[in-house]
């Protein structure tokens, strides 16, 4: 059996080749100490996630909420059925395939402004200068933050959730907790803001500051644990996949040529990278009762770790799954999840992440990634480039 712990360091610097391991097992593995599952096969996965009745979100739904105690926002993520898809539907017109399509025309505008200041430079970093800030700035704008609140509060989660020291277990450094501190300091007071006046909120804020379902409303808290939330998740994974998507073309020759040639197939690279590199690594869930999966007895109150970076290499699913080919079909992928728990801003994601990739295309000839000076995210949770610098050949 292999030996797997999500927080080790050989798990939290470069996953995959345990999760190959993992796989070869052919069933769910059972890590002792952390009384969790790891699920690392598409089907089991799959199957796992539109199960409803076996799983329980109020935990949290990362490994150090679960199986570290560490603090767990209470919004719609967090929620069960049937109060899941009360909550979660207050957002869901804002995030549908319509509202994602009829922003795209700002979202455009917003990529080109951020893109002209690094036009001209010798290198720049597509993750950090590019990509992420765009998709900062726009969760910003989405909750009522002018872009220095956006980007103060991005670099505050940044410290918060991303900084790691080499084997530290969880997110309790100096570091992490004094950026926590402030960045709660910092959406309370806007949680202020809103509550004086709701258009101070934003499109997203407003509209959570004056739901009621059932009778009940946000209280300060609930509306700071989604602002936390929709700042966090709306700015991080997109970006990633952005960067992996020209760090691996980069490694393509001929696929790198053929989407030099057609910019059209950034859709296809945007897809290919979110399967390939998965930026959430994983989600995690409890069980809410005694089920079987694949042979493995799992009982109430098990931890389960839903580890889509490695479904999304499965080689029972995907031809040839460790190599990155932008002309797969990934219609299938697991890349946003599936069942009640789907990724609300996937097709925000879709479209945004197309455009970073298409626009940045426009405005060069060819590029090089300067692999000395890449980073990846180094932790359990999320997996990808958090810095990824480039040496672009300007038009």
């Amino acid at each position: 059996m292999t030996e797997y712990d999500p927080f080790s360091h050989e798990a939290m610097s470069d996953p995959h080749p345990i999760y190959k391991r993992l796989r070869a097992e052919g069933c769910p593995h059972f890590i002792k100490e952390r009384r969790a599952w790891a699920i690392t096969l598409f089907d089991d996965l799959k199957r796992a996630s539109l199960a409803s009745e076996w799983l329980d979100f109020t935990a949290g739904q990362t490994p150090g909420q679960l199986m570290l105690g560490e603090p767990s926002p209470h919004t719609f993520m967090t929620m069960n059925a049937p109060e899941n898809r009360k909550w979660r539907g207050i957002l869901e017109p804002h995030y549908s395939q319509t509202a994602a399509r009829n922003e795209a025309p700002r979202l455009q505008e917003l990529v080109k402004s951020v893109l002209a200041n690094v036009r001209g430079r010798e290198t720049f970093d597509v993750y950090q200068e590019y990509a992420n800030k765009v998709l900062c700035l726009n969760a910003g704008y989405n909750l009522g933050f002018d872009q220095a609140q956006s980007l103060r509060a991005r670099d505050l989660i940044d410290r918060m959730i991303l900084h790691r020291e080499k084997g530290q277990v969880g997110g309790g450094s100096p570091v992490n907790a004094a950026a926590g501190q402030e960045l709660s300091a910092m959406l309370f007071e806007h949680v202020q803001r809103i509550r004086s006046d709701p258009g101070n909120g934003g499109p997203h804020g407003r509209v959570l500051a004056e739901a009621e379902i059932d009778g009940q409303r946000l209280s300060d808290q609930d509306l700071w644990a989604y602002l936390f939330s929709l700042l966090v998740t709306g700015s991080e994974t997109t970006p990633m996949a952005v960067a992996g998507a020209f760090y691996y073309l980069n490694q393509k020759p001929d696929q790198k040529r053929a989407v030099l040639a057609d910019h059209a197939l950034s859709q296809n690279l945007f897809r290919e990278a979110c399967r390939y590199d998965q930026p959430t690594n994983m989600l995690a869930r409890r069980a809410a009762k005694d089920f079987e999966l694949n042979g493995a007895h799992v009982k109430s109150g098990d931890n389960l770790l839903f580890i889509y970076a490695s479904a999304n290499r499965d080689e029972r699913q995907f031809s040839n799954a460790d190599d990155f080919d932008i002309f797969r079909d990934n219609r299938n992928d697991l890349s946003f999840g599936v069942g009640s728990h789907f990724c609300l801003g996937v097709h925000l994601a879709r479209v945004v992440g197309n455009l970073l990739i298409a626009e940045l295309l426009d405005a060069i000839h060819d590029y090089q990634v300067v692999e000395a000076e890449c980073e990846r995210a180094y932790g359990e949770h999320l997996n990808g480039f958090v810095r990824m610098i480039i040496r672009p050949e300007w038009r």
